[in-house]
């Protein structure tokens, strides 16, 4: 008599390992910068696009780099378009002299040398400072106030994401955290890039 009960809850378990699994299917792989085209569901409502400025005979230094800047570049435009309602045409360069990564909020990022930063975690990171992130009189003047961030809608969109009714945005001149990706090593899952882009969003919508 006790067989039944085991084999239906062994049939549950089962059932939710699946169902655990087409949920992570259904995310782009955090190992890889690559995100494949059939990765979510997700529906496109951006329209980020970038354009990576190449030298005429790339050195194996400069190729190497423009390989690892446009895996990053992709993605992070992948994450943009499909959690994002923002339109931005980018421009990105590789500039050797700079020390990590930069973006502006004329739509320009530059990459340097240091092939640590050319990832995801940074390609949506300077894509936050090209839509007004730490780069805008909004947000110098408004949105940041003695080091917290005061617009309403990411501010709920920050609680509902992390089931913390009182939980704060933090900032400063140039940045927001949590989920801010100031830091490479601040992603531990895919979630992080999800997060990030619906908090943008919901700054958006506080007049980012």
């Amino acid at each position: 008599m006790e067989r039944k009960p085991r084999l239906l809850i062994a049939i549950s378990l089962v059932m939710l390992l699946i169902a655990a699994c087409k949920k992570t299917e259904d995310l782009p792989d955090l190992t890889s910068n690559n995100v494949a085209s059939t990765s979510s569901e997700a529906a496109v409502t951006g329209n980020v696009t970038y354009t990576l400025v190449k030298s005429a005979n790339p050195t194996s230094t400069e190729q190497a780099a423009y390989t690892l800047i446009t895996a990053a570049m992709d993605s992070a435009v992948w994450y943009m378009n499909h959690y994002t309602t923002f339109t931005k045409a980018l421009t990105v360069t590789y500039v050797p002299s700079v020390s990590t990564a930069d973006g502006n909020i004329n739509g320009s990022i530059r990459f340097g040398s240091n092939t640590y930063y050319m990832n995801l975690a940074t390609a949506l990171h300077e894509i936050a400072h090209t839509v007004g992130v730490g780069t805008s009189s909004v947000w110098w003047n408004t949105l940041i106030v003695s080091g917290v961030y005061t617009g309403s809608y990411a501010t709920q969109k920050l609680r509902t994401l992390t089931g913390n009714a009182t939980a704060v945005l933090y900032g400063d001149s140039q940045h927001f955290w949590p989920f801010g990706l100031n830091y490479p090593t601040e992603v531990t899952s895919v979630y992080d890039y999800i997060y990030h882009c619906e908090i943008l969003e919901a700054m958006q919508l506080d007049g980012l």
